[in-house]
Order: structure tokens, then sequence, then C-alpha cells
């Protein structure tokens, strides 16, 4: 009876093993957190919308977490679109037992967006005069960039905010007069302030 005992529990412990490396290693392919995702990005603007893809969940047994990205995604606004190289995030393992969906950080990085529509889409979340105008003036460009969010316990964004990226080939038409063509240009932006190379 004690070999039963000795041989089963020795199978759960290789087992259990195998599968932490492999969720550590390999990760899990997974839709079921798409709804989540999208309702936390609901809750900054509630009008905005998330296309995702499968999610790849990845286990970090050493922080109790598990790291969470997809490849490809859109958000979306007034069928205004922006397009994401990934978006990746940490999540607790603790809140992912709970069925507590909880994000404290996010990482994203943007394809190459042409400027007009990135001011646009901004501007149709804001409804802001400066963006409207800001609009009229961009004949063209593109911009990529990177953005880190951290989250408090409310789901509120933290001050402590990142997006640095580079905006290139850049034309602006100032009235008739005054124009800037091939204007090329490193930005850090956080809430203090913005440095342009």
């Amino acid at each position: 009876m004690k070999k039963i005992f000795y041989r089963t529990l020795l199978l759960i412990l290789i087992s259990l093993f195998l599968f932490i490396t492999y969720f550590s290693i390999f990760g899990f392919e997974t839709n079921k957190l798409n709804t989540q995702i999208n309702n936390k990005f609901k809750e900054i603007h509630k009008e905005l919308e998330v296309e995702l893809n499968n999610v790849k969940l990845i286990l970090n047994p050493f922080k109790l977490s598990v790291d969470a990205k997809t490849v490809g995604s859109k958000l979306k606004h007034n069928n205004k679109i922006i397009d994401f190289e990934y978006i990746k995030s940490n999540i607790s393992l603790k809140s992912l037992l709970k069925n507590d969906f909880s994000l404290s950080n996010l990482e994203a990085s943007t394809k190459s967006l042409e400027l007009k529509n990135l001011i646009s889409f901004s501007q149709s979340l804001s409804r802001s005069t400066e963006l409207f105008i800001l609009e009229k003036f961009i004949k063209k460009g593109y911009l990529i960039a990177d953005i880190k969010l951290n989250f408090d316990s409310k789901g509120n964004i933290k001050d402590n905010f990142k997006i640095n990226g580079f905006v290139k080939d850049t034309k602006i038409n100032f009235l008739k007069n005054y124009k800037v063509e091939d204007l090329n240009f490193i930005f850090n932006l956080n809430k203090k302030n913005l440095k342009l190379q």
C-alpha cells in the first residue's frame, strides 16, 4: 500500500514539475482573456474596443505571475484604428486563480502609424480643439511608439507612464507661407516633460 502511495505521489510531483517547466518555457495560447482585456480598455474609455489575437501566457514562477502577450492587435474607436505590433502585461497568479483579472502594468508597441490618423483617433477620444487644429496642419508623417503604463489597484493609469518613439517624414503646413518638410525626431514623453531629439 505504501509503495502505491509513494509511486502516485512521485507521479503527481513529476507531472506538476513538467507542467510548470513547460508553462514557464513555452507557455500556452488562449483567447479566454480577450473579453477581460477588452473590458479593461473600456474602463479607460467606454467606447474603446480592442481586437485581439490569441494571448500567449508564460508562467514566471519566481514572481508568482503570468506574462501575457498578444501580437497584431488593433485598438478601435468610431471606425478609427491603431495597429499594434504587440501588447503585453504581467498578471498576478492570485488574480488569475480568483478570476479577478487586474492589470498592474501594460506595455505596447505600435506599428508605423500615419500621424493624421493617430491625431484623428486621439481627437475622437478627447474632442480636443488643439488636436483638431493640429490635424489640419499636418500633411503627412509617420510615428512608431513604445508605451509603458502602470495601473493602481482601482485600474486607473498612474502618473509614471512613459512613451518613447520616433516621428519620420513629417510635413507640416502653417497657413500658406510656412512649411516644414522631412522632419524626423525621437521623442520621450512622461508626465513631467517631453524631450525631442
